[in-house]
């Protein structure tokens, strides 16, 4: 009886090994894993990771800022017996905060930006490692109701509400220190100016403006301004 069977294999070379599908997979498989591991190793060497980062906090009182290290060992704390009594902005006018009203970390872990509420309004930076405190604007009257913080932590933003009721936007340069504004009329006008979100360039925000009484929106891409 005659059996009948597929292609004669080479001698020694039933399954090619360079030619095998599978064999191309595991290559593949070995190649994409490889690429993985060394991707893995260069973000571990190049940037902390978030664990690596203290936390802030308000108090239950709102009296001080809590600074917890990343190791959860005793914290730092700021009191606002500890803000400045007089402004370094506006030489003359004097502080009389009654309590912590915001903090928000910048995503570097290096800095929070916080505001102090009082008869006047002190919006601060704080050095997260040495506790050195940083006078970024003063609100002689009305809120700050948002912190926002550029994916770099160069740059920050902020809403507020002034007495005038509606509400504003303006920026902070961390490098330079300048003071940064929206170089449109709009901030003069019976309308709301909220912070949508980052422009892609450098002090680029993308806002929304709320007519009062149209009540009509629209958002605008805009580039903040140094403080003349």
């Amino acid at each position: 009886m005659t059996i009948t069977s597929g292609p004669e294999q080479p001698s020694g070379r039933s399954l090619d090994s360079e030619t095998s599908p599978l064999a191309h997979i595991g290559r593949c498989t070995r190649s994409a894993l490889g690429l993985l591991l060394i991707g893995g190793f260069v973000l571990a060497c190049g940037a902390k990771p978030i664990s690596a980062y203290p936390s802030v906090q308000l108090t239950p009182d709102r009296q001080a800022i809590l600074v917890i290290p990343s190791d959860r060992t005793t914290p730092s704390q700021l009191p606002l017996q500890s803000l400045p009594t007089e402004s370094a902005l506006v030489p003359g006018l004097f502080y009389h905060p009654q309590r912590f009203e915001l903090v928000r970390v910048s995503p570097d872990g290096r800095y929070a930006v916080f505001s102090a509420a009082g008869h006047h309004n002190l919006i601060g930076l704080l050095d997260l490692e040495t506790m050195a405190i940083r006078e970024i604007d003063l609100l002689t009257e009305g809120d700050v109701v948002a912190f926002h913080w550029a994916a770099d932590s160069r740059t920050l933003a902020y809403d507020y509400l002034p007495a005038s009721g509606y509400r504003r936007v303006k920026g902070y340069d961390i490098e330079s220190g300048e003071g940064l504004f929206v170089p449109r009329t709009e901030r003069h006008s019976a309308a709301h100016v909220t912070f949508e979100s980052w422009g892609p360039g450098l002090h680029e925000v993308i806002i929304r403006i709320t007519d009062i009484r149209s009540h009509e929106r629209r958002t605008e891409a805009v580039t903040l301004i140094p403080r003349r």
